[in-house]
């Protein structure tokens, strides 16, 4: 990447001073999220499938973090985390719940969410404070403008037809974010795009449908076009139609799924390409930060299941994390970190105060490599207690991991009942010996329960300093939309 020039001198972003005849420009942050994009499938983070060549040669002059933990397992609260610095249960922001049962038309009751606080600063409120012009362009569904996922964008646009959705008939198109990103190329922008491609069904369009697996010839759907050829269908029956034929104990079908899924990816790195190729194309490389990452992972019955029902074992919390910064040569940071530390790595990179309550901390530290594993906690919400008197909040059905640099914590309470697992990850990485029972281990789980705790109740403090995000419904285009994805029935 070529460094941009100065009239007098040279000028470099991100600290670097330019001569006294041309201030410093502040540089634009251009954030792109992959819905549902396991670390693992990436070439960088070790796949040997051809599934990311643009990927690659953007991670090696990036500065990418090898062991970046997601805070949530699912789409809305791992995001709405990536863009407060706070965690699911504090920010209080989750996903709908899937399996609502749509007997007399919408569970109203159980479809409202709660809405981010008007008060939290949002990475997006910051910018736009501070001088930036910012558009958001996300795949719809549980990003969604009713629940707060719009609040500091000038330009919110979470409309099915804005090529963004990708995982239904429309492909990933970015033409409509490149186009209000080019009308802004005369002021710093701050330009946030999702996409949920990969996620499920894996239905790549060609020629990436039949790539990784070219002699597949079982029942699983692979005609994308066919797939879709019905747009009234309910999402329950198309999901039917593509789970349905799988046979869990088949290697083949399995073998299949994990090669459409990388065919998803690789479709996702076409995209990729066009939008890294049109910035440089429109002069803006030079002046861009540029950072990609998930939400969350994906599984394939490592634990059991198919796709993220919230779990938060290492398959669905494992995401890429790549941030290339003017005038900061590439690096690869082997510290375990989290991706609600991004607000503030980002506001410290462009010189913009952080918010006073956080729970992210800044990640410039340890672009040079370095650094100590940092201790990230995972939460999944299914669901919340009624009020308390004061209208306290407190989730009564969920799921914490609490990761340390050897060990996995995990806290579960669900219909009243706890259950917890400790994982030894020098031992065991892929977390699936469960060794909480080890009287051996037994001074370790007490520091882990006692360190969960300590969060849990940091995060009621926190939760303390807004009155709670108001409890809202979404509207039916919205509820429409995450029919689509899945989240509804």
């Amino acid at each position: 990447m070529r460094l941009r020039a100065c009239l007098a001198g040279l000028c470099v972003l991100a600290g670097v001073a330019c001569g006294p005849s041309e201030p410093a420009r502040k540089p634009n942050v251009l954030l792109i999220s992959i819905d549902t994009l396991r670390a693992d499938a990436l070439g960088a983070y070790g796949e040997s499938r051809a599934t990311s060549p643009t990927f690659d040669a953007f991670a090696r002059e990036a500065i990418v973090f090898e062991r970046a933990l997601s805070p949530a397992g699912v789409t809305a609260p791992a995001h709405m985390s990536i863009l407060t610095g706070l965690s699911p249960t504090v920010h209080r922001v989750s996903n709908a719940n899937r399996f609502l049962d749509d007997v007399a038309g919408l569970d109203t009751a159980r479809i409202a969410r709660f809405r981010l606080d008007e008060r939290v600063p949002t990475l997006a409120s910051a910018l736009r404070a501070a001088g930036w012009s910012t558009g958001a362009f996300v795949g719809g569904g549980n990003l969604n403008g009713e629940t707060g996922f719009g609040q500091g964008f000038d330009t919110f646009d979470f409309s099915a037809d804005n090529g963004m959705n990708g995982n239904r008939e429309q492909l990933f198109d970015p033409s409509r974010a490149l186009a209000w990103i080019e009308s802004q190329r005369d002021a710093p922008f701050f330009a946030f795009l999702h996409t949920y491609v990969p996620h499920a069904p894996y239905l790549p369009p060609p020629p990436w449908d039949r790539a990784f697996d070219p002699d597949y010839a079982g029942a699983i759907p692979t005609d994308r076009a066919a797939f879709f050829a019905e747009p009234a269908q309910s999402y329950s029956e198309r999901f039917k139609r593509y789970w349905g034929p799988v046979d869990r104990t088949s290697p083949r079908d399995l073998e299949h799924l994990r090669a459409a899924y990388a065919g998803d990816v690789r479709y996702a790195d076409d995209a990729l390409k066009t939008l890294l190729d049109a910035l440089a194309r429109l002069g803006l490389e030079d002046d861009t930060i540029v950072i990609v990452l998930s939400d969350h992972g994906e599984e394939f019955l490592e634990h059991g299941h198919f796709e993220h029902p919230g779990d938060l074992y290492v398959e669905h919390v494992h995401v890429p994390l790549a941030l290339r910064v003017p005038g900061r040569g590439p690096a690869r940071v082997a510290a375990q970190v989290g991706t609600q530390d991004l607000l503030p790595t980002v506001l410290e990179l462009v010189g913009v105060p952080a918010p006073p309550i956080l729970q992210g901390r800044s990640l410039v530290e340890l672009f040079s490599g370095g650094g100590a594993d940092r201790p990230v906690i995972s939460e999944t919400v299914y669901s919340w207690a009624p009020p308390g008197p004061n209208g306290e909040l407190e989730p009564d059905d969920v799921l914490f991991t609490l990761r340390t640099a050897e060990w996995t914590y995990l806290w579960t309470n669900r219909g009243a009942k706890e259950r917890e697992e400790l994982f030894d990850r020098r031992a065991d990485p892929r977390e699936t010996r469960d060794v909480h029972a080890d009287p051996e281990h037994a001074g370790v789980l007490a520091k882990l329960r006692d360190a969960l705790a300590r969060h849990r109740e940091s995060s009621r403090r926190i939760s303390a300093a807004y009155n709670g995000p108001a409890s809202v419904e979404l509207d039916r285009a919205t509820v429409d939309e995450l029919r689509a994805l899945g989240y509804v029935k």
